[in-house]
């Protein structure tokens, strides 16, 4: 479409350098975004999801625990930690934990979360929509600020609607003030949990904040916690992407031996651990600098005769047909593997030497079992998510032989642009993950 005469006009002076007209270009665009985004919000029309559901505490019992920060460890010989979402107290317990007794000087806390997260009361709650309360609200390719931005109008649609039944004068008294929000009984597959509805009064509005506000409010409480925070959003059971890897890099790669690096997601499982192997990796082949050998998780035909009893031992140790056509294509991803499952296993459960809740390399096979065993309604949902876990196990072998191959080299490519390099590498994950039979 041609240009109107005083958008040419516009166009020209633009051109001559104008730069008052470019900046009023610039913010009338703003401006039209930004009313867009208003019109499309969410967030008017959520619900209320409480974080913690019944026994999220699924840590070993040996293992100590702290109030109000549900899950949280620390990977053995390293000062990364992960938890899932805390109260408000669980962050002030976790935070003196992390810098009197394991000695931090610094700490960056890093949210996995995607989806919103605001405080009410100390406690945490995420936007839910009601026809969908068991599942997690999906933003693809939003950044931190983009996540901010909802919270934000989380926390103004709480309050407005508070607000409106305060001023209805047809209200009762008692129902002045209340805010509605739901508690779910825990399943492992979303269908099978039980939403109950509870209320609670708002009666101050700086009882409600965003995840933002809550940091904030945690250094005017102690001002001796040297705290940054970082938002780092993914999706739930899925792999991060290429540009999320990069930005996990840019985030932690200045990080000093001092500061600790924490991680948290809903009930810090997936995502957590995630974060927790990939600062564990940049804290050996970055701030270390030592590229080591690793040995291989093999199966021993000798030890295990039984062909089923191999495989199955294979399987463990994640040994599938996927990696082979990897290995095919970059032999060191072979040492790449054999890291990450050092690590994964450091961040895994007490019997494979972690303190953690997740093996994020045999909950691919635990997948498996799941779908094995399951009614035939279900099978459909453990069959995605054995393709959603090889996938991440995949990239993350793949980020760990990046890092042995340029951590040397200052990092003086991106992983992104070191997997364009290597765009086959994107194909044989593609397809491995899209046709993975649990072989």
């Amino acid at each position: 479409m041609a240009a109107t005469s005083s958008e040419a006009i516009m166009i020209e002076l633009e051109k001559e350098g104008w730069e008052w007209i470019r900046s009023e270009r610039f913010h009338k665009k703003e401006k039209e975004e930004a009313k867009k985004r208003e019109a499309n919000n969410p967030m008017k029309i959520c619900v209320l999801k409480y974080d913690h559901f019944e026994n999220i505490h699924k840590l070993d019992p040996k293992l100590p625990a702290y109030e109000g920060a549900p899950n949280f460890r620390q990977v053995p010989g390293y000062l990364v930690f992960g938890t899932g979402q805390p109260t408000k107290d669980g962050f002030l317990n976790a935070l003196k934990f992390i810098f009197t007794e394991a000695g931090a000087q610094k700490c960056l806390w890093t949210s996995m979360r995607q989806e919103p997260v605001v405080y009410l009361n100390g406690q945490s709650f995420t936007p839910r929509l009601s026809d969908r309360m068991n599942e997690n609200m999906e933003f693809p390719g939003a950044s931190g600020d983009d996540i901010e931005w909802l919270q934000d109008q989380f926390v103004g649609s709480i309050k407005a609607k508070v607000e409106a039944v305060k001023n209805d004068r047809y209200a009762q008294d008692e129902d002045k003030g209340k805010v509605l929000y739901y508690r779910d009984t825990y399943a492992e597959h979303p269908e099978d949990r039980k939403n109950i509805e509870y209320t609670v009064h708002l009666d101050n509005d700086e009882d409600l904040v965003t995840l933002s506000g809550l940091y904030k409010q945690l250094k005017q409480i102690d001002d001796s916690f040297n705290l940054d925070y970082a938002r780092m959003p993914i999706v739930d059971e899925k792999a991060p992407r290429e540009c999320d890897f990069d930005a996990m890099v840019e985030e932690l790669r200045g990080v000093d031996a001092n500061t600790a690096c924490v991680f948290n997601c809903q009930m810090g499982k997936g995502r957590t651990t995630t974060g927790m192997i990939v600062a564990c990796l940049i804290k050996d082949l970055v701030q270390a600098g030592e590229v080591k050998d690793f040995p291989l998780l093999k199966a021993d035909k000798n030890e295990l005769p039984d062909p089923e009893e191999f495989l199955d031992e294979e399987h463990k140790f994640g040994n599938y047909e996927v990696m082979e056509r990897l290995y095919k294509y970059i032999p060191e991803a072979r040492q790449g593997k054999a890291h990450v499952d050092h690590i994964i296993d450091l961040c895994g459960t007490p019997k494979e030497g972690g303190t953690g809740l997740q093996n994020l390399r045999e909950c691919i096979q635990w997948t498996e079992e799941k779908f094995n065993f399951e009614p035939k309604l279900k099978k459909p949902f453990w069959k995605q998510m054995s393709k959603n876990f090889i996938e991440r196990y995949c990239y993350l072998i793949m980020f760990a032989t990046y890092l042995r191959e340029r951590a040397p080299r200052e990092l003086d490519i991106s992983f992104t642009l070191w997997m364009d390099i290597r765009a086959e590498i994107r194909e044989i994950i593609v397809h491995g993950a899209r046709d993975f039979n649990f072989m």
